[in-house]
């Protein structure tokens, strides 16, 4: 075949490799499958600092990216005066009881919830519960 147009015996040439309506074309039924289920990972497990980084290549790019990570024991509302009159020894109390979760946030956003510990002589937290998708929308209710 030339590179311009096909003449009229190439065209004919190619009509005729193509199966005619007659004939008998193969079928294929069912071409679905089912996706294996991919086991959740367990609640409380430590997951290795790198893990899923072999199906995330282009994780890699964003890993040196610095987050906020907060842990809030609870809230108050307290007038000015309150506020101004604050002295060493003075004590605030917060809407949350002892032992009641503390919340993890991410960059101002609550991503999980927790248990305060003691690790050495610093404070550190126990995560309890992820928050989920779902309740993140929520939240933003």
């Amino acid at each position: 075949m030339s590179d311009s147009l096909l003449s009229q015996a190439e065209i004919d040439a190619l009509l005729t490799q193509v199966p005619s309506e007659t004939e008998e074309t193969p079928v294929v039924e069912d071409l679905s499958f089912q996706a294996k289920e991919m086991p959740q990972p367990k609640k409380n497990k430590p997951r290795a600092a790198n893990a899923g980084m072999q199906s995330h290549p282009n994780l890699e790019r964003i890993l040196d990216i610095p987050l906020r990570v907060s842990v809030s024991l609870g809230k108050t509302e307290k007038p000015i005066l309150d506020v101004v009159s604050l002295a060493p020894g003075a004590i605030v109390d917060f809407d949350r009881n002892v032992g009641e979760p503390v919340d993890i946030t991410l960059n101002g956003k609550l991503i999980a919830r927790g248990e305060v510990v003691v690790v050495g002589e610093h404070f550190g937290v126990r995560i309890s519960q992820i928050i989920t998708p779902q309740q993140r929308i929520e939240n933003m209710l």
